[in-house]
């Protein structure tokens, strides 16, 4: 087991981590219909699956608006070039989020970590944001990848300390749908920052710092046997 901060700091947002490996379980995904279409030869068939796998990419960045596009191998390079972000190997992973000035909370602040596991990447994002007025936090996995193969996989998030736990499993979103999209329709981990207060793992916190331990894994799907 690895361990080290992770810097640098984005606005009021930090954090550190530690990445392990952990074994993989079985679990059940979704899928999303394809579209049908009419051809010149009055057959139907399936939109192919392999046209939209050769559009590029956006970038996954969640920092600040970014216009690159391209493969998964180019977008690996260009956010830990050009966005310092920080790639992890290890099928789970301890992070500790430190956040500055929770009590003043003018916009959302965002920290994006790479994971790299079973030969593919994962975005592991925590954010603090607004949600009707209430500040928030999320806690969320996309896949590097399409939605076809991001539905073989599932993850699990935990927040705990102070003899308490809340836990939250899902299947990681592809990144064709933008980090906005996921965070808005709460598909993570969401703690209250009211609740996040009895998770803190500084017991002298004030309102000038709160710190949060995020745990979590990755798991692939095994194929079932008939």
């Amino acid at each position: 087991m690895n361990s080290g901060e992770m810097e640098p700091r984005i606005n009021d947002l930090q954090i550190e981590s530690r990445v392990h490996a952990l074994l993989d379980f079985p679990v059940r995904t979704n899928q999303m219909p394809s579209a049908i279409y009419q051809c010149p030869n009055d057959d139907t068939e399936e939109l192919n699956i392999e046209n939209s796998k050769k559009k590029p990419y956006k970038c996954p960045y969640s920092g600040a608006k970014c216009n690159v596009t391209g493969d998964i191998q180019r977008l690996l390079l260009h956010l830990r070039n050009d966005h310092n972000v920080e790639m992890h190997d290890g099928r789970s992973f301890s992070h500790r989020y430190v956040h500055h000035n929770p009590k003043h909370l003018h916009h959302a602040t965002c920290m994006l970590t790479l994971l790299d596991c079973f030969g593919r990447q994962f975005c592991l994002y925590f954010e603090a944001f607004h949600l009707r007025k209430t500040p928030m936090y999320i806690a969320f996995m996309q896949f590097m990848g399409d939605e076809e193969e991001a539905m073989s996989f599932s993850y699990s998030l935990e927040v705990g300390g102070n003899g308490r736990k809340l836990t939250w499993q899902g299947v990681p979103r592809s990144i064709r749908d933008s980090h906005k999209t996921v965070r808005d329709s709460q598909d993570g981990l969401i703690i209250t920052r009211k609740l996040a207060s009895f998770f803190c793992t500084d017991n002298n916190t004030t309102n000038k710092e709160l710190k949060l331990k995020v745990s979590g894994r990755v798991w692939r799907e095994q194929p079932i046997s008939l």
